[in-house]
């Protein structure tokens, strides 16, 4: 296949970062897929050295932040490189890592966002969200929470959450239910911008590779 000749122009040197978490599992397979590595041996090792490339492991929204700043190619969320308007360049969508950014409240207590003013509302993503009221002239208060945002209804200290959806089955065991969709979410292929010009002709072919993978109907 024309992605398996891109990937022989491949030459060393290049640096990956994956992100830990729901995406790493398809992030792999998709270099497996590329003959790069399928695998990373399990422990607390961050770096992963292979003969023709380095791979990081960072937390989700780490992964941005190490591409602009000088890792050469990364696997993000949309969410997370939309959240931190990352500097990067942005060549794929990716197949994998569908979901939604949604609003969610206690169920029973279902209502339109518009009349949502003076709520307060619990989120990893406090930039999307006010953007997203913003855009219906709602004023709207921000809890930033890093982890296990369904709590936050529950226990009274925020009306509403924004969230990654996927099945709703979190959702629904935590009593929520969700109201509105912001926006869909998948995984970006992204690259950083100095790289791109540097290292043009194994970035290309790798991005190639990864566009006839793509083509060829390949799913995670």
């Amino acid at each position: 296949m024309r992605y398996e000749w891109a990937m022989k122009r491949l030459k060393d040197g290049l640096n990956f970062v994956l992100p830990k978490g729901r995406l790493m599992k398809d992030s792999l397979k998709l270099l497996g897929k590329l003959g790069i590595v399928d695998t990373i041996p399990e422990g607390r090792e961050l770096i992963y050295e292979g003969d023709n490339f380095t791979i990081l492991l960072a937390k989700s929204f780490d992964v941005p932040v190490y591409v602009e700043h000088g890792v050469d190619i990364g696997i993000a969320g949309s969410d997370v490189v939309e959240e931190l308007e990352s500097d990067v360049f942005i060549p794929l969508e990716l197949p994998f890592g569908i979901c939604r950014l949604s609003v969610a409240v206690l169920k029973g207590s279902e209502l339109d966002v518009r009349s949502m003013e003076g709520f307060k509302i619990a989120t990893k993503y406090p930039n999307l969200t006010l953007k997203f009221f913003n855009s219906l002239n709602v004023d709207v208060e921000i809890l930033r929470l890093s982890g296990s945002i369904e709590l936050a209804p529950r226990i009274g200290i925020a009306d509403a959450i924004v969230d990654i959806v996927k099945t709703g089955r979190t959702l629904r065991s935590n009593g929520l239910v969700e109201i509105h969709k912001i926006m869909d979410v998948s995984a970006f292929l992204i690259v950083n911008r100095i790289s791109q010009k540097t290292k043009f002709e194994r970035i290309n072919a790798f991005v190639n590779g990864v566009k006839e993978l793509i083509k060829s109907g390949w799913e995670c």
